[in-house]
């Protein structure tokens, strides 16, 4: 059985994000350099172990190479309430163009935690 690990807290808008850009660019068939922002960053935004995360700058850069009209085109399916939320996941081995698997691990969502204000609360004290 795989080891399930825990995210830090993270906004849902910003989460929602760095899972739809790496959808767009999947749908694709662009690898993380074709975003025009540093390959290593995209991939430790698309890591949810990482604490790396798209900033204002880079989300104008992203509207531009989707060629999107608008900001809100990075989130088809409309904004995210304002919350709080941390990741349950397990790390799965990349595929690799032939099938095979690779030694590098993407990350796999189980469950999203929405937090309260208790949980909120014991976050910060840990």
């Amino acid at each position: 059985m795989s080891q399930v690990f825990e995210s830090s807290a993270i906004y849902k808008i910003e989460y929602e994000l760095i899972k739809n850009v790496k959808n767009f660019r999947l749908e694709r068939g662009w690898s993380q350099r074709t975003l025009g922002i540093s390959e290593t960053f995209v991939g430790k935004c698309e890591a949810i172990d990482q604490p790396e995360k798209y900033n204002l700058r880079h989300i104008n850069i992203l509207k531009e190479v989707f060629n999107f009209e608008s900001l809100d085109d990075l989130y088809p399916d409309g904004l995210p309430k304002d919350q709080l939320i941390k990741l349950r996941y397990k790390k799965v081995p990349k595929l690799k163009v032939d099938g095979t698997y690779s030694k590098f691990f993407e990350t796999e969502v189980i469950k999203t935690i929405i937090m309260n204000d208790s949980t909120k609360v014991k976050s910060n004290n840990s």
